[in-house]
């Protein structure tokens, strides 16, 4: 009777192992950020605050870096410009237009639903929000193009359109706000 009794607890034990069920994490909602983390890319001229517990990852030129979460991803790239840099509204229009042109011939899905003009780390941009497809996905994209120290610098942001409102207004503008640019060493 003694040996039975420790093999009717583990028997009993065994039965009850499996029956809660624990989910799987969800890898496709983007989290909530917590906090910020710097990142600086001092080669690139580039320095902004990450969403906080998001992965980033450095890039090769031009892409500066990549900032994801789920179906969340900011890319920055830096692109070196010879030519004039758009500085006034006319310049900045002319942009858009072209911007708007350029995304079209890219993507034939991509539906521009605003645009506008504004400054980022003091210096001329033009913003460009619409729906695109990457990767075979519909995506809702905020595509920001800062003009400054010999380049074109680009912030694209995108996410599905269940989670673009909650996600912008959490990580893609406050990272946007926090963008600070500079001349790379060398002027590269």
């Amino acid at each position: 009777m003694r040996r039975l009794t420790p093999i009717a607890i583990l028997l009993a034990l065994a039965a009850g192992c499996g029956e809660d069920r624990t989910d799987p994490p969800d890898v496709t909602t983007p989290a909530a950020p917590a906090g910020t983390a710097a990142a600086s890319y001092p080669d690139q001229g580039v320095t902004f605050a990450a969403p906080g517990g998001w992965r980033v990852r450095p890039g090769q030129p031009p892409l500066v870096a990549t900032v994801q979460s789920g179906t969340a991803t900011i890319a920055i790239w830096r692109y070196p410009r010879s030519e004039r840099l758009p500085r006034t509204r006319s310049d900045l229009d002319a942009a858009v237009q072209a911007l708007t042109g350029a995304s079209k011939a890219r993507d034939p899905s991509f539906e521009a639903l605003k645009s506008s003009r504004l400054k980022v780390s003091g210096k001329p941009a033009v913003q460009l929000r619409g729906r695109e497809t990457v990767a075979g996905q519909p995506r809702l994209v905020r595509s920001t193009h800062v003009y400054a120290h010999g380049a074109e610098v680009v912030v694209d942001a995108f996410s599905d359109a269940a989670s673009f409102g909650r996600v912008d207004e959490q990580a893609f503008q406050p990272l946007l706000r926090s963008l600070r640019l500079s001349a790379p060493p060398g002027g590269a």
